[in-house]
């Protein structure tokens, strides 16, 4: 009996770890009070902190630099919204351009990153809808 209990409780374990695999953690919420919608990205697109934002993304078949960040909620009108965007501890220029359709999806900003020669690149940056 106890072999067989031994026996079952290392086949558990092993099917634990089989069906973990590599899992990514979900994006923080973020604390933003007075924003609509807001996000932490990384410079290679991960969406680190949210509130309100679907996803965020590298822009499909751009340079470095070019970003889609989505926000989830329908009832934000990112056409009449004052959308402001910073870098995040780098010296480069940025561009949000809101109610842009990127990456095939719809309620989305553009954001643009460059360098001070107006050189493309990835650097982390905030977004937030007000």
């Amino acid at each position: 009996m106890r072999t067989r209990v031994l026996a079952l409780a290392a086949a558990a374990m092993a099917s634990v770890t089989v069906l973990s695999g590599t899992a990514t953690a979900a994006p923080a919420d973020m604390n933003a009070p007075y924003a609509r919608a807001a996000a932490k990205v990384a410079a290679d697109g991960t969406l680190l902190a949210q509130k309100n934002v679907a996803s965020a993304a590298r822009l499909n078949g751009r340079p470095a630099g070019y970003y889609c960040v989505q926000v989830s909620d329908p009832t934000v009108n990112l056409r009449d919204a004052a959308v402001l965007a910073t870098v995040n501890n780098q010296r480069a220029m940025i561009t949000a351009i809101p109610g842009t359709s990127c990456n095939g999806l719809s309620r989305t900003i553009t954001v643009v990153t460059s360098n001070f020669e107006n050189d493309a690149v990835d650097v982390p940056f905030t977004v937030a809808v007000l």
